[in-house]
């Protein structure tokens, strides 16, 4: 008779629990087949591109060809969209003709290049989100403010601050500027710089390539006597480039100015007031580029030839470039440049630039 003792049930009961747990996961997992015959299991997480991104337990995320799979079987719904309604897939398999395609209400056949795109229902309810996000959201702002003051032999002070913002859906895009630079010597009892400038556009696309814009510009500037300048102008334009780092839009338009001088006595001579207004084309250009992943460069510039009075011209560029120090912390440079050819008063610098350089803020709102 053996002396062995027998181990009672409940010291099995541990394995036999993870050994489920193995096995439950094992039937839950999603499953593809290749059409050399490999199959895999884990997770499919996305269609895009032409590429099925599919996670294992045993590796990363991996990209495989969609057009060298052969079946797809998950476990959870994926949502495949359609201009009609989306449908709820759980699987895909790949005949001679066609996608057969199986939802809960049963089959169906679709054309290859009809499923392009399979997303989680989580993912899918955050790109229609991105669709038409509130007007409050999706906003990557930018400003900084810097000030100088100088006290003793010297009495100065200078004050300058920038702010730019933009908030770009998949259909449309706002861009809004604003700088402002003053400088005076009190003991010289001058004024150095005073000079404010700001505007908004706004672009909806036509087309992937094609887009319409309105935008409107504001100066003032009391060196040159100019009370008011306003801008006004639309038209459209071309997405010339873009990737995930950069893009570049040129456009062109017609635009109506306004703009108002303010009287003033130089010696004996009296330059009276004047406004005016007239038609110019606007033609223009819009780039941004990310450098790294901390560094951020936007460049705007417009041209404008008046089309009465040919040889007036008039343009305006706005820049800025900002470094990410810290989470909202960044250090922002932000360059204005307004040139006009045809100033009432001929002895007046026709240029006029802003360069504003110090710690900033940044705020993304999602």
């Amino acid at each position: 008779m053996s002396d062995r003792k027998k181990l009672p049930l409940r010291a099995f009961l541990p394995v036999f629990a993870i050994l489920g747990l193995i096995t439950q996961s094992a039937l839950r997992a999603d499953t593809i087949v290749l059409k050399n015959g490999d199959r895999l299991t884990g997770t499919a997480v996305k269609l895009e591109g032409g590429k099925l991104t599919f996670k294992t337990a045993y590796a990363d995320a991996i990209a495989i060809a969609w057009d060298q799979v052969s079946s797809l079987k998950v476990d959870k719904p994926l949502v495949l969209p359609q201009d009609k309604g989306n449908l709820s897939v759980t699987s895909i398999d790949r005949t001679d003709a066609g996608l057969v395609i199986t939802t809960a209400s049963g089959n169906t056949t679709m054309d290859a290049a009809a499923v392009a795109v399979l997303r989680t229902p989580a993912d899918q309810a955050a790109y229609e989100a991105s669709l038409r996000p509130g007007w409050g959201h999706a906003w990557t702002m930018a400003a900084n403010a810097s000030l100088a003051l100088a006290k003793g032999n010297s009495d100065t002070e200078t004050f300058g601050a920038g702010f730019t913002a933009v908030r770009a859906t998949r259909t449309d895009k706002t861009s809004l500027y604003f700088n402002t630079l003053y400088g005076r010597d009190n003991k010289a009892d001058v004024t150095s710089a005073n000079t404010t400038g700001g505007g908004a556009r706004y672009d909806h696309n036509v087309n992937p390539k094609l887009f319409a814009f309105g935008s409107g510009d504001f100066l003032s500037n009391a060196l040159q006597d100019l009370s008011l300048r306003s801008t006004v102008s639309g038209g459209f334009g071309w997405h010339a480039l873009k990737d995930k780092n950069q893009f570049l839009d040129v456009l062109g338009g017609v635009a109506w100015t306004h703009e108002s001088y303010s009287g003033v006595l130089t010696g004996d001579t009296t330059t009276p007031s004047t406004s005016d207004s007239f038609v110019a084309l606007n033609l223009g250009e819009q780039y941004n580029r990310k450098l790294g992943a901390s560094s951020l460069f936007t460049e705007q510039a417009n041209f404008f030839p008046d089309m009465s009075h040919l040889g007036r011209i008039q343009f305006n560029v706005n820049s800025s470039f900002s470094t990410k120090i810290a989470k909202v912390f960044n250090w922002v440079t932000t360059f204005s440049d307004n040139y006009t050819s045809f100033l009432p008063n001929s002895t007046l610098d026709k240029n006029d630039v802003i360069l504003t350089t110090g710690l900033g803020l940044t705020f993304n709102r999602k």
